[in-house]
């Protein structure tokens, strides 16, 4: 399967691993870190956790870790409860 790029045709795995995660922002609600925005607007998303260790070069355990501490600082519990609270801040565009 091919996917066209900006300047020539990739395999649908090269693109995905050179697109960008996420853009960075100036500041993040509940005193969130980049990287913990980051995971957090990738979680909200759907993506699994090794969809999220892969987009941002984490391990695993790694992304689990700040998915853990995103939970905590937002007062979540479920991916569903991320999700909305990324989606009422505006973190979902």
């Amino acid at each position: 399967m091919k996917l066209f790029s900006g300047n020539s045709n990739l395999p649908l795995a090269r693109a995905i691993a050179e697109r960008p995660a996420t853009p960075a922002r100036d500041s993040w609600p509940a005193g969130l870190s980049e990287r913990e925005g980051q995971v957090l607007q990738l979680a909200a998303r759907g993506l699994t956790l090794k969809e999220i260790g892969r987009d941002l070069g984490l391990s695993v355990h790694t992304a689990r870790h700040h998915l853990e501490h995103v939970y905590e600082k937002i007062g979540v519990s479920t991916r569903a409860g991320a999700a909305l609270f990324a989606a009422e801040h505006g973190l979902l565009t």
